[in-house]
């Protein structure tokens, strides 16, 4: 008899064979895999008696917590899927998001309940939850707490469902002009969770600093899952500061630790960093932005820790590859090290890439040809949530098709080098170009406008927007930013606006960016 892939079984063999091993360390709140489960079990009782059941959906809208990796297991026993909310987000694009979901319930932490004040909730939203009790112990009117509602209710045991059934939904942020929601399947979430076990060589004796990203973004890299697997330890900190790093890594000992560039490159600039014992950590594991040769380098000599660059996207769960040195290049030089560590990577086990030619054909193995990344695997979505033309759209061949531009060398090593859809991604969270776009024309004054990525040293890219204006018309460059602030989140506001009587174009009337991004560096005077 065939047992369903699902990630609800990692959690019933870690509370069998690590039962009395810390789970999840989130503050001065520590559970070990019994408490865990046992707390999982009651949420999905609780949810159960507000009536949550088969397909409906359930939102969580806070910070970094140890009750979001309690839904995560907590939702999934009745059949139900978890959509965890991007808080930083605009209130547009989560009231937007909220009434495509079409939430039963909403779990939320006092800090975002301010917001949710001001969005529109749809008529499906049946009940409200408090995470926790902020620092005025007060429950806001119209919600149920949630330690209250664990408290009065029933162990809910796992019910069998369908591995094709969808667990979870995440809403990309920045590679439409709106948010779409990806479905990704219990079978889905258990492959990605098995091949990135292997990929990144996790144990039952790691201990992984998973709260310095946010658990909301992008299934939270896999971590809910393959550390739960393994029966390994999450360390929880509420948002990433140098500071809390490494606070958080000397207390717990941690071991590996989630990434982008721009939170390394802080930490390994932050000043008071010597005074604390970070000897513990051995990988960190870097996503979101590629990192240059040098950042790596950095962090061994000053971490000891051995960089594992991955890339990925919210459609694939999200990881596609990792770049780990082949034991055939065991003996290259420090510095080559450094550099293929710093590659896009191998397409891990359960992945098949294809980097393709206009015509679907595959470019050359020699680290030049450029053509599209190709996806097909185990951790691949579903599809979009109410956007089956889109979905059709998203694959070819049954791969999907990720819109990042790549080479690959003779060893086999994917490198990205630029983005089809010119998605500019800034400390780990994607902006649309189009979307920044968008605010810009809305301006009176604007007649042309294009935003490019610019290197930064803290975020890895930043926004940047050249503009031509109509004839006539006058407008400054914080007046333009003023305007784009009223309309984005603000980490899709342009840092810098260059105006120009007329933008670029090429024979059949398209902006070249490619030719911006140049003019940006040359007059800024960056390599």
């Amino acid at each position: 008899m065939e047992v369903p892939l699902t990630p609800l079984r990692f959690l019933e063999r870690s509370e069998a064979v690590y039962g009395d091993q810390p789970a999840i360390l989130c503050g001065p709140v520590s559970l070990t895999y019994a408490e865990y489960a046992r707390r999982v079990r009651r949420l999905a009782g609780a949810l159960a008696a507000l009536g949550v059941g088969r397909g409906d959906r359930v939102v969580y809208l806070g910070m970094n917590c140890h009750r979001l990796l309690e839904l995560y297991y907590g939702v999934l026993p009745l059949q139900a899927v978890l959509v965890p909310v991007n808080i930083r987000l605009t209130p547009a694009d989560i009231a937007f998001i909220l009434a495509d979901a079409a939430p039963v319930a909403v779990v939320a932490s006092p800090e975002l309940v301010p917001l949710l004040a001001r969005v529109p909730l749809p008529p499906s939203v049946r009940h409200r939850v408090l995470a926790y009790r902020g620092p005025e112990g007060e429950l806001p009117e119209g919600y149920l707490d949630y330690e209250e509602l664990l408290a009065a209710a029933r162990e809910e045991p796992v019910r069998e469902v369908d591995e094709r059934s969808v667990a979870e939904i995440f809403y990309t942020s920045g590679t439409t002009a709106r948010p779409r929601g990806v479905m990704l399947t219990h079978r889905n979430l258990y492959l990605h969770a098995m091949n990135t076990i292997i990929a990144l060589g996790i144990t039952d004796r790691d201990r992984m600093l998973v709260g310095s990203v946010p658990l909301f973004h992008v299934n939270a890299w896999g971590t809910p899952q393959f550390m739960v697997a393994v029966g390994g330890s999450q360390v929880v900190v509420p948002r990433f500061e140098p500071e809390s790093f490494c606070r958080a890594v000397e207390g717990a000992r941690c071991t590996l630790a989630l990434m982008v560039p721009s939170m390394l490159s802080a930490l390994l600039h932050f000043p008071e960093r010597k005074r604390y014992d970070l000897s513990s950590l051995r990988s960190l594991v870097l996503g979101g932005a590629p990192p240059v040769p040098e950042l790596l380098r950095l962090a061994r000599r000053e971490l000891g820790a051995e960089c594992l660059v991955g890339y990925g996207l919210t459609e694939t769960a999200p990881v596609v590859s990792v770049a780990t040195v082949k034991n055939a290049l065991a003996d290259i030089p420090p510095e080559e090290r450094d550099r293929v560590q710093s590659l896009t990577g191998l397409p891990v086990i359960g992945t098949h890439v294809r980097v393709v030619r206009d015509d679907g054909s595959e470019v050359a193995h020699d680290g030049a040809e450029v053509g599209e990344i190709l996806v097909r695997g185990d951790q691949v979505m579903e599809g979009y949530w109410n956007l089956p033309e889109e979905t059709a759209r998203a694959f070819r061949d049954g791969y999907l098709a990720t819109g990042d531009l790549a080479v690959v060398d003779p060893q086999g090593y994917l490198n990205i080098v630029d983005r089809k859809k010119d998605i500019i991604i800034s400390g780990g969270e994607n902006i649309a170009s189009v979307e920044v776009e968008t605010a810009l024309y809305s301006h009176p004054a604007v007649l042309e406008a294009a935003v490019v990525a610019a290197p930064d040293e803290r975020w890895g890219e930043v926004p940047v927007a050249f503009v031509a204006l109509k004839p006539g018309a006058a407008a400054t460059a914080e007046e333009l930013r003023a305007h784009a602030r009223d309309r984005l989140a603000h980490f899709k506001v342009p840092r810098d606006v260059l105006f120009l009587p007329e933008l670029p174009k090429t024979g059949t009337g398209k902006i070249q960016k490619a030719e911006l991004r140049r003019r940006y560096r040359e007059e800024r005077g960056l390599t």
